[in-house]
């Protein structure tokens, strides 16, 4: 897998959205993981992360396939490089910086990568695609009015 991830953007935020498929059968054990990941980026202990949200992909009845799609916005990019060794070399050093770095060096990602490498729940690599984060749509209705304008914020 080839990650080449921005040494920075023009907003100087980073958007990421991370796809992992779990194995059949391992979709809950995946689910619990994550589950303790984004618990630990919308905390205290992770400053540097604006938005961490774990979602999963659904089929025509609504059902849950096992398609995990994480959304993640961060302070900065410099530190993505640093993210990306940290993630698949597993050094626990990076969990006393800010922003993605704070992420990928916490127990529940870090517990995550490993259960992934050594107990064969992921099927395939992980996809991150990377996004410049300096765009915000935001919808509001006017006092006294049913019409509704879109407002982007660069």
């Amino acid at each position: 897998m080839s990650i080449n991830p921005p040494a920075s953007t023009p907003s100087g935020k980073l958007m990421v959205v991370a796809t992992i498929v779990a194995k059949p059968g391992k979709d809950a054990i995946v689910q619990e993981y994550l589950k303790k990941a984004q618990e630990r980026a919308n905390s205290d202990e992770e400053p540097g992360t604006y938005t961490y949200r774990v979602t999963r992909r659904v089929d025509a009845e609504g059902k849950h396939l096992p398609v995990f799609v994480i959304v993640e916005e961060y302070a900065g990019t410099v530190a993505v490089y640093f993210l990306i060794w940290s993630l698949f070399s597993l050094h626990p050093w990076a969990s006393g910086a800010a922003g993605m770095m704070a992420h990928a060096g916490g127990p529940p990602l870090v517990a995550f990568i490993k259960a992934a490498q050594e107990q064969d729940i992921v099927e395939g690599g992980l996809q991150l695609d990377f996004l410049d984060g300096a765009y915000r749509l935001q919808l509001f209705f006017p006092p006294h009015s049913t019409d509704f304008f879109s407002i982007i914020e660069i």
